[in-house]
């Protein structure tokens, strides 16, 4: 027996690795197939949210019958290197979630966001199943959009414009004509509101049924600035959508008339701007400084005072920090920093900040209402937090304009909340997933954490500019 093994133990071995490699793979196939099905999934992802947004897709509920399964977009085709290695790391990281993360406190709505679902999505899955980019249904719109991602797929992911498409919702690449149209009954304001002396005031739009309220700040004659007026809110869904209603242009891409017209205005935008975080009096986002430079000057004719952006300076005066603190509510960006384990053990961060600012820390993945922070010393609201706010200042940024911006957003981290924080537009980074040809001037497609603040000028400068 020894002597038949000594003689053939070559071809025994080959034939025991052929059979060791046919055991493998079946069991390889095997785990593979229970473990890519949709209900094996769901079992670690225990969240309902995730299993009702894709049953109501089109990616399952669609005209064809063809249901696109949980491992068809969330890890690489089969036939790739990096299959096996994304698998790993997607059940590693389930199964760490599932069994040590309290599930019930994870902001699934955040992670919903396009920033979050890149890292959840892979091209080449999309690609492997909607192999022919042009057919022959597709619109003319749609040509377009999908000619200019083959041009710039280095800087694109197919989930810029169909991020919804596996997880509900309506489709965001489409014009959204309706966003604008009137939702009220309210009294319709018929005059502005007159201004007597310099005091805060409500200011009426006419023909809307919108106002809002403007802050008297007395002049600083030590930084040379005058006395103004600005806006104790960032310029709210209501009071925007009250421009758009007035001035939205169907179907222009193009500022046709700049220079003739500016107050013709807004294109329809895509899918929902507001994120689906609700209107009303939270802050108007993702337009673009045009947008808000033109509304400034709708604002002005409609009202017959002269309203703009604020200067970076005018806005961080306003902004009330005294040059002992880092913040205008007191203390430094040291106090409320997240500190390592040890040292959290003796000082934890200060949660006085939270009453002020919505920030990274408290924000929940999306922008906040007005009544859920404290105002400044001067009355103003969200002053430091919530969205990035456009100022008139300029900087080139590699040979092209850009324009400040000031305070954080609700996506900020402590040291973007102070006011040496050098912050910027990005024009031609934020309008990477736009698919329209060309571009708009009028909605960014690829930032939803700016925003903007009015300032009213004060004309009677021979008068008493301290706050009544």
């Amino acid at each position: 027996m020894s002597n038949f093994f000594h003689q053939y133990k070559f071809l025994i071995l080959i034939l025991l690795s052929f059979l060791f490699a046919i055991a493998f793979v079946t069991g390889l196939n095997g785990i593979d197939q229970t473990t890519s099905t949709d209900k094996y999934c769901m079992s670690c992802h225990v969240h309902t949210h995730a299993e009702n947004s894709w049953l109501q897709a089109s990616h399952h509920n669609n005209k064809s019958g063809v249901v696109v399964h949980c491992v068809d977009c969330h890890l690489p085709p089969k036939n790739q290197s990096n299959y096996w290695p994304e698998k790993i790391k997607a059940g590693s990281r389930d199964l760490y979630s599932y069994y040590f993360k309290d599930i019930d406190e994870i902001n699934w709505d955040e992670k919903s966001l396009l920033e979050h679902a890149k890292k959840h999505v892979f091209n080449e899955s999309c690609i492997n199943c909607h192999a022919n980019l042009f057919p022959l249904h597709l619109s003319k719109e749609g040509d377009k959009a999908h000619l200019y991602y083959k041009h710039n797929k280095d800087k694109l992911d197919c989930i810029n414009c169909h991020l919804n498409v596996g997880h509900g919702g309506e489709q965001t690449h489409k014009a959204n004509y309706s966003f604008s149209k009137s939702e009220t009954n309210k009294q319709i304001f018929t005059e502005p509101t007159s201004i007597q002396e310099f005091s805060n005031f409500n200011e009426q739009i006419p023909n809307t049924t919108v106002s809002f309220d403007m802050i008297a700040i007395p002049d600083n004659k030590a930084q040379n600035i005058n006395a103004f007026f600005i806006g104790k809110l960032e310029v709210t869904w209501d009071e925007y959508k009250a421009f758009l209603r007035e001035t939205e242009s169907e179907g222009r891409l193009v500022n046709e008339n700049q220079g003739i017209d500016a107050i013709t205005g807004a294109t329809p935008p895509f899918g929902d701007p507001s994120q689906a975080w609700g209107m009303g009096k939270r802050p108007a986002i993702t337009m673009t400084w045009h947008a808000a430079n033109t509304y400034c000057k709708w604002l002005s004719q409609k009202i017959g005072k002269i309203y703009r952006l604020p200067t970076a300076k005018e806005w961080e005066y306003a902004s009330g920090t005294n040059e002992n603190d880092d913040f205008f509510f007191g203390g430094n960006a040291s106090d409320y920093k997240d500190k390592n384990f040890i040292l959290n053990l003796f000082k934890k961060p200060s949660e006085k900040i939270n009453n002020y600012v919505i920030w990274k820390k408290n924000s929940i993945g999306k922008t906040g209402l007005p009544e859920e922070v404290l105002p400044n010393k001067f009355g103003i609201v969200n002053m430091l937090g919530n969205v990035r706010e456009f100022c008139q200042d300029t900087i080139k940024v590699n040979n092209k304009l850009e324009y400040i911006l000031k305070g954080g957003s609700f996506k900020s981290t402590i040291n973007e909340l102070l006011l040496s924080h050098k912050d910027h537009t990005q024009h031609d980074v934020w309008m990477v997933s736009d698919p329209q040809i060309p571009k708009s001037i009028w909605w960014y497609s690829d930032c939803n954490d700016v925003g903007f603040r009015i300032v009213c000028e004060w004309s009677q400068m021979d008068t008493n500019s301290s706050i009544k």
